[in-house]
Parts: C-alpha cells; structure tokens; sequence
C-alpha cells in the first residue's frame, strides 16, 4: 500500500488494426459502460431500471478463460500455507482424484445422482431449482469433511460455512442513491448465518430443506455471497405420441460411475455467446436499446483503436462527486409545489437474457459493500454451469462445467467455494475483514504510520454505485481523529469553508492514468501563484490520499495466463476530502455566480495545461462562508490531463453534458482532440439541465424535460441534443427557481449554434469560445457583488 499524498443507432466499432492505423489518437477514447449514468443516478435522474442497457455494454466484451485455470487459482486461495505448497496443476489434479469417491460410493452419492437426472427432467425452469440445491448443498455437506490435500481445512457445523438457497418469487431489493432496485436471483449463495435471517420461525433448529423453498423474509444483498441464474430448455415432445422424452433436447442422465478425465465440452457450448448482433430475441421486450453502444468500447477493442495487434486464441477473445454525498440535493426530496408524485420505477422487461441477468446481479453484490474488489457469479444453462468473474476491468467467462456428466470437476468448484477465506470472496480485508463489519478501520501509511477511518456506511448522504466496469466511485461520510486534526496544517488549507466535516472517496481509477492526488498537488501549486483568486479556493481540499497497491487487477488476469493483463487494469484509491455541497442546491443568482465561479477557475487551470474533461452537475460543488457566500468549487479531477498524450485506455464521459463533436464516431475512437470549447460547452448543456430540472434546490420527479438523453447513446444523443439546439429549447419552460438563468442559457446557445452553423468541425481559440459562449452573456445578467466574488487569503 502506497501512500500518494497529505439503445439507439448501430454501435460504432473502434477500427481493427490496420484501418486507419497510420493516423494518431487526439484524445482518449472514450469508453461508456454503466459508468456514464450510474454514478449521477440521483444528480441526472436516472432510474435504476435504465442502466439495465448500459450493464449490457459491460458484460458484452467479456474475456474467455478455460475453466481449469479459474479452478486452479480459486483451490490456490484455499491452501494451507503452513505447509509446502503443491503447484497449480498437481492442486487441481489431487482435488479431483479426492472427491471422486463423494461422487461415486454410498447413499449420498446414489441421491445426488438421483437430484441431477431430475434437473434433466424438468418441465420448467423453476423445477430445476430444487433438485439442484439438494445436490449441491448434499455435495457441501460431504465435501466438508473431506481432508482435501493442501486446502485448509473445513469447519464443521459452522454458521460462516456456506450453502445453496432458492430466492424466487422472492423480490431482492436495494437502495442506489435513493432509488430502489427490485431484482428476482433465482438461487442464491449464502452462508448459514444469512439464510437463517429468512426464515419462518428464527427461534428453532435449522433444517436442511428450508434451503429448496422459498425464503418467507427478503435476502439483503448484503448477506448473499453469490448468485445462480438457470435457463431452461424445454421437453422434447414426440409429434405422434404428443408425450414427452424423459430428458430434455442433447441431455443425458448422469453416468453409472464418474472418472477423472480431461475437460471435454462440445465448442459450441463451451462458452455462452452474448453479443448486441445476437440479443434481438432477448431484448425485444424492452423499448430501451443499447445507449452505451454508441461510445462504449471495451479494454481490448480500445487496444485496437491505438493501434495494438490483435492476437488469435481463445484467451484472447477474451460521482456523483466525491464530496455530494446525499444524492442529489442536500436538501430531501418531497412532493413539489405543484404536487408533484414520484414517477413510478419502470418494470424490467419479462424476458431478459441470462447473462445480462447475471450482469445485473453482480452489479447488485458490488453495491452492496464497501470496495468490494470482485465478485463471482453462476449463470446455469441446462446441464452445464457457466462461472463468471467480475472485477473493476472487465468480466471474464469460464468455459462451462456439464455438472451432470463431469461431476468431479463441479466437485472441486464446490470445494473451492466452501474453503475460500471470507475476505477470497471478493470482499476488502481492509474495509470489510469479516461479515457486517462496520467498526473502525485502520489503514497502513508510510508517511502517517495508521490512518483512523470510522464510515457511516448506513448513512443517507453515501453516494453508492450501481455498475460493473470503471471507476466505481463510492462516497460516505467518514470521521477520522487524524485526519481532522491535519485539516488545519495542510499547505493548501481552505479557512473560509466553515464545514468540520470530511467525506472519503473509494474509486478504481486506471493504473497508468495520471491519479488524482497527483493532478491536485499540480492543481494547487497554480492556485498559490494565482493572485487574481479565481483558482484558490475554488478547488476541492485533499486531505490524504492512498493507493492500495495489493488491488490492482492485473493480478488474476497474469494468473489465468490472458492476454493483456495490464492493458485498462485498476487499482484502488482512497481519497479524503472536506466537504462540499452540490451546485444544484442553489436558485437563481446564487447558482449562476457559483457556475461563473467554477467557470472562471476551470479556464485558469485550463490555460495552465490542466485539462478537467468531465463537467457535469455532479462534479461542480459550493460551500458556505461564514458571512453567507456560496463559493463555487470545480470537483473531481480524476479524469483530468496534464499531458500533450492519452493517459489511460478509456475515458467516461456523462453524454447528457458532453459536447456534440465529442458524440460522433470518430471521437469515440479517439480521433477527436478534446479542446476548451468542448468544456466550454458542456458548461452551457449543464445550465440548461439544472434550468429545466431542478426546482428550489430538488430535482423534478415528475414532468421532467430532457429524460431521453439519459436513455440513448452516445451517437442518438446528438441527434437529440441537436434538436434541442435547433428547436425543442423553444417549446421548454424553465422551472421557477432558474426563469432569470435560463433566459442567459438561452442567450448562451443561441451564440452557440451560430458558431457551429456553418462548420460544426471549428475549432475556436480558448479565448474566444470563454468570452463569446459564456462571459458576455453572464457579465450583462449577474450584479457586480456576484459577478466578482474573491476570498481573501488568511
């Protein structure tokens, strides 16, 4: 650990080497996932049920690893390490060996056969859950006193100790800055502590069927380890007789006895195939497409894109703002003046494909702690069970497992998952050492020897996130004796920010990314040297940042031998901040002299080669001084540039906010120079949003303007973006918190889309894009006591 310092149109594809390959990236590509919404669910007003489309983006460039590797690694995590350690393969071979006697000799055996021909039987997807959970959780219970050569040992009759549970009909619900997610897991893994906060009557002995009916209380994500999502195919039926076969289509019974033998699958089913060209059927009952598509790409397309070769082989197919911490507003949400009720959440669509499910699911396990760093989850096909990885970087798919026919090797990643450390789940041993932890943590730092950290994880102003890839960016309110008392002496020390109160901020930027800390000392230095003030005082306050080097996620990608490891690998952060308020708290004169604000000490550090790239709501902040003032506060630097080059293999970008020439195919590709004007522009797209959206310091929940750029992508939101350009903006009314600014806003893009009217591809000087777009338009509206806000230096 390192301490770093106090659905629209068709998807653009990244070109393959060789188109175009002489030509040299201008910017970052940009990559857009879950991360572009998810982190601004309660800032932009995003439903929950509207990232479905964007989970799909991440799951879809999933890599491709045999499962013998997975298999490997997870029996690794489980060895004893007081004694010699076998190799992998020889691990994985002596496992094998070891539970083959549990999957052929005795009574328990005969029934567990006798539950996985019943699987086969099935009629319906929902006859396949008990049979299989009696099976699995039988194979646990013997595995448990298998004396398993190398692994540590299994505690017997433990409550920690691991089991198989059904979930459906039973809704699963969880809270993502506000807005509630329902999802329905089919089966889920849980320890025996977890499944007896589900049951009927808590007070008795447990019993093993409890686990093959359906909880009588709700399962909290917080208590499942893992999920198992089943698809079912249907029974044969015999044209002439109109009876059905006893086993479904291209399903055997299990064998009379199991061997040992080497892994053998059919190709075509080796892998589930989950791609945009191939999900018409899957997702036709949804009316929202894929909005990531049009600018999402994933790691490995990206290397594509700079050039990289693409190499054959199966491996390799293979903010909210840190210191807003209460969803959108400070302030809470109520019924508005004009009786407004919250919008009903959208229903999921009936049918949606199992990986995608999948998807959702372990995007559920990753809100649902702290830095979680991976999660696994299982999604059953029939006879063959598929385990997929999920981590900051991307998902991997194992080659499935016939559990009815190859029951060994199930066996040995039953085993695995009974012996593997709470903290091998995925789980942070420094957040999260054992389950429901929530004391006070104590990080190792070089420079401050342990730093003291006590979360308020059940806290209202978190800011959670709901994804998969990226960033990840997680903000809770933390208390910190240390750090408080370092507040006072830091160099770059804000005394007119009054608040006593700090925030920290987990996220998973990329490795080779330039971080953040080191972009604020950069920051800060400016803002020493800055004798008109619009820079000091107007940037976030740091007060420690660490990197936890044991994280980054590399790591299991050299393990399983992929190709690329480090190519968009990530690694966690922790950062510690004062903190700060959203913008959107604040009405009229009071928001647009802190807009102007951030305006200001955005193009200083502009001219200055700090390049911030990400306005959004989110990410633009205030605090109170003593005598009253809101300050404006240009927030989150951690997509920012210091450099003339790309740094990183993506970049996310919030596409409601980002300029036009940023949404077209070739600035996806990176072919695009991110410039001021870019910036610029996004300022005017921000005023128009809060303009339309927000009232009295609350975002709308009803009769909302503009909901259609939250569920596009990147390319269809220019399209609509242009019509509000061109026309719509003349039809909308502002809200009556924002009459006076969006009058400016107007006034701003009329400008605007005279400067494009005749060559959307211009390029203006910094200069002229800040005066023309922004300032003499704000200079004519705000009094002279806004329009020149300075802090004096204490």
């Amino acid at each position: 650990m390192t301490n770093t310092g106090a659905a629209g149109a068709p998807a653009p594809k990244t070109p393959p080497h060789g188109v175009n390959s002489g030509s040299e990236l201008k910017s970052t590509p940009i990559a857009i996932g879950s991360a572009a919404v998810s982190e601004h669910i309660s800032t932009v007003g995003v439903n929950v049920n509207d990232i479905r489309p964007w989970i799909g983006r991440d799951v879809e460039n999933y890599r491709e690893c045999p499962i013998d590797e997975m298999l490997q690694e997870l029996l690794h995590r489980c060895t004893d390490r007081s004694k010699p350690l076998p190799d992998k393969p020889t691990l994985l071979a002596d496992c094998l060996n070891a539970v083959l006697p549990i999957c052929n000799k005795g009574d328990d055996a005969q029934a567990i056969k006798k539950n996985l021909g019943d699987i086969m039987k099935s009629k319906v997807e929902d006859q396949m859950y008990k049979p299989f959970i009696q099976a699995s959780n039988l194979a646990l219970e013997r595995l448990s006193k298998l004396n398993a050569p190398g692994l540590v040992c299994s505690k017997a009759h433990d409550d920690h100790n691991i089991l198989f549970h059904q979930n459906d009909p039973k809704n699963m619900t969880q809270k993502h800055q506000g807005e509630k997610s329902t999802r329905k897991p089919d089966v889920v893994i849980v320890s025996r502590t977890g499944a007896k906060k589900v049951r009927k009557q808590p007070g008795q002995a447990y019993k093993d069927e409890e686990a093959w009916e359906k909880p009588a209380k709700q399962f909290q994500w917080t208590d499942v380890r893992s999920t198992v999502e089943f698809k079912h195919k249907k029974i044969r039926t015999d044209k002439k007789t109109r009876t059905s076969k006893k086993t479904r289509i291209g399903l055997s019974k299990p064998p009379a006895t199991y061997a040992v033998k080497a892994y053998n699958i059919p190709e075509a089913k080796k892998y589930m195939k989950y791609r945009r060209e191939a999900n018409t059927t899957a997702e036709s009952t949804s009316s929202t497409s894929f909005p990531g598509s049009g600018a999402a790409t994933s790691s490995r397309q990206t290397a594509d894109a700079r050039g990289c070769s693409r190499q054959s082989g199966s491996l390799n197919k293979k903010r909210r703002s840190s210191q807003a911490l209460d969803g959108h507003s400070s302030k809470k949400s109520k019924v508005g003046d004009n009786d407004e009720k919250p919008s009903k959440p959208k229903e999921e669509p009936q049918k949606i494909h199992p990986v995608l499910q999948n998807g959702l699911y372990a995007a559920e396990l990753f809100a649902a702690h702290i830095a979680r760093q991976s999660v696994i989850t299982y999604v059953v096909d029939n006879d063959i069970i598929y385990l997929w990885y999920f981590d900051r970087q991307d998902a991997i798919q194992c080659s499935g497992i016939n559990y009815v026919q190859d029951l060994p090797r199930f066996m040995v990643l039953l085993l695995a998952i009974q012996r593997m450390p709470y903290a091998e789940w995925g789980y942070d041993r420094v957040f999260e050492p054992k389950p429901g932890f929530a004391g006070e943590v104590r990080v190792p730092d070089e420079d401050m020897g342990e730093v003291d950290l006590t979360f308020d994880l059940k806290s209202d102003k978190r800011t959670t996130h709901f994804g998969l890839r990226g960033r990840a960016t997680t903000v809770f309110p933390v208390k910190s004796k240390k750090l408080s008392a370092l507040v006072p002496t830091l160099p770059h020390h804000n005394p007119h920010n009054t608040t006593n109160e700090l925030v920290a901020k987990l996220y998973w930027p990329e490795e080779e990314r330039e971080s953040e800390a080191e972009i604020l000392q950069k920051v800060y230095k400016i803002a020493d040297e800055d004798e008109e003030g619009k820079v000091k005082h107007h940037v976030p306050e740091m007060v420690w940042s660490h990197k936890f080097e044991d994280t980054s996620t590399a790591g299991i990608r050299r393990t399983l031998g992929l190709q690329d490891a480090e190519r968009g690998s990530r690694v966690l952060y922790i950062i510690v901040f004062r903190k700060l308020d959203p913008i959107t708290d604040l009405s009229e004169d009071e928001f647009l002299s802190a807009w102007w604000q951030i305006i200001l000490c955005h193009y200083a550090l502009w001219e200055k080669q700090v390049h911030h790239r990400d306005v959004s709501p989110s990410n633009l902040m205030v605090y109170k001084t003593s005598d009253g003032r809101y300050i404006g506060v240009l927030n989150d630097f951690d997509l920012s540039s210091t450099r003339d080059s790309p740094s990183g293999q993506e970049r996310t970008g919030t596409v409601p906010f980002m300029a036009l020439r940023l949404l077209t195919q070739d600035a996806i590709a990176g072919k695009v120079k991110h410039l001021y004007q870019h910036d610029a522009e996004s300022f005017l797209w921000v005023l128009a949003w809060v303009c339309l959206r927000y009232r009295e310091g609350r975002l709308l929940r009803q009769g909302r303007p503009l909901d259609e750029w939250l569920k596009v992508d990147a390319i269809q939101c220019r399209k609509e973006k242009t019509d509000f350009l061109m026309s719509d903006r003349h039809n909308m009314k502002p809200s009556q918190s924002h009459t006076k600014n969006w009058d400016i806003a107007m006034s701003c893009l009329r400008t605007f889309n005279l400067s494009y009217a005749d060559d959307p591809t211009r390029t203006l000087v910094n200069k002229d894009a800040f005066e023309t777009w922004l300032e003499k338009h704000v200079q004519s509206e705000l009094p002279l006591s806004l329009l020149t806000v300075r802090l004096a230096s204490k």
